[in-house]
């Protein structure tokens, strides 16, 4: 590790609030893990809970977040293999048993034991961050490290929520409220895994103008006369949609998605929201076979398929990342996202400048 320096930038969280931007040693790796440089990571939603807005509390302080990572590995503990320096890598942000019964069901992202980048682990927030060899996913070289970065979670998540609990397939129609971010790349990823329709709702104009350059069919604005399930209603000539994705966690949402549905149709449920939504009507729930479904995250299995679509050219990120920004602006982007000052899509920290080549 002789080109390494002793000490590097890293963001460093002390209680709920804001992050101090300062120099701490560089971690060293052990055995079975590695030092990746990190080129990209994504600011998050969730990012902004456990910081400026104060909702959540880590169980241990001091800690770096940031779990929406990509970069190059730089140094190599024992018993790593399969890897080498200067590989390009996106890092899948959970620490998982592999013995539970969701680890051996192919489902780690429910492990018993999970523990996330950013949480239970110093994250990627910082310009070096020492992570298990099995959490490294190799990316591609044609796919740039801030869309790697967005990978592993703002598109991967969608993407989990629609392949594989929705279980979406070619032909089918889909419905997704909430166009942000997460909206967005589930607008695009329904177009890619072979959606008929696309229904984008959103109570604002710009989100729905964003959904429709990202492939949504339809448009729904919230607040018009209509209710948006009777407008997807009367567009589907009263079918509904095969697979509705709720991403904000709220009430009105839930229930106007459990409402759109067709027979056999899937409710999908994302965004999380202290709420108590209600109970669709039995007897149409029951005769036609509709289903309401969590889904938390992603597999690394799901990653991994990601890149090799977004390397192949399957799906347009050109315009998910709004932002690019040193770590030292690290607060203000998360007090823009709070406050949906611009409103991004993603704003993506490079904690050592521009590393694509």
């Amino acid at each position: 590790m002789s080109s390494i320096p002793e000490e590097m930038l890293a963001a460093r969280l002390y209680e709920p609030g804001r992050v101090v931007i300062e120099k701490i040693p560089t971690p060293k790796p052990g055995p079975d893990e590695a030092l990746v440089q990190i080129a990209a990571c994504g600011v998050c939603g969730s990012d902004v809970h456990i910081t400026v807005e104060k909702s959540q509390y880590l169980a241990e302080y001091p800690r770096t977040p940031g779990h929406e990572a990509s970069g190059k590995i730089v140094a190599l503990g024992d018993g790593v293999q399969d890897w080498r320096l200067g590989d390009r890598v996106a890092i899948w942000c959970g620490i998982v048993c592999g013995q539970c019964e969701a680890c051996r069901a192919g489902e780690e992202n429910l492990c018993d034991h999970f523990k996330v980048a950013g949480y239970d682990w110093d994250g990627a927030y910082a310009q070096y961050m020492k992570v298990p060899a099995r959490c490294l996913l190799r990316l591609d070289d044609r796919v740039p490290f801030e869309i790697g970065a967005i990978l592993s979670d703002a598109v991967s998540t969608p993407y989990h929520a629609l392949a594989v609990r929705g279980q979406l397939t070619p032909g089918e129609r889909v419905a997704v409220f909430g166009c942000g971010g997460l909206g967005l790349h589930a607008v695009m990823l329904a177009k890619m895994l072979g959606a008929l329709e696309v229904f984008a709702v959103d109570p604002r104009e710009k989100a729905l103008e964003r959904a429709k350059e990202y492939g949504a069919d339809h448009l729904i604005r919230v607040g018009e006369d209509l209710p948006p399930y009777k407008q997807i209603r009367e567009a589907t000539e009263g079918r509904g949609v095969d697979v509705a994705i709720e991403l904000v966690g709220r009430e009105e949402s839930i229930e106007e998605g459990s409402k759109c549905l067709a027979r056999r149709g899937r409710l999908v449920l994302v965004g999380i929201g202290r709420i108590r939504p209600k109970m669709p009507l039995i007897e149409p729930f029951v005769a036609f076979s509709h289903s309401i479904l969590g889904s938390f995250g992603a597999r690394k299995e799901d990653l991994r398929n990601l890149i090799e679509h977004a390397a192949n050219g399957r799906f347009d990120l050109s315009k998910s990342v709004s932002d690019r920004r040193p770590l030292e602006d690290l607060n203000d982007c998360l007090t823009e996202l709070y406050e949906k000052k611009g409103d991004p899509i993603r704003i993506v920290i490079q904690p050592n400048g521009d590393m694509n080549e």
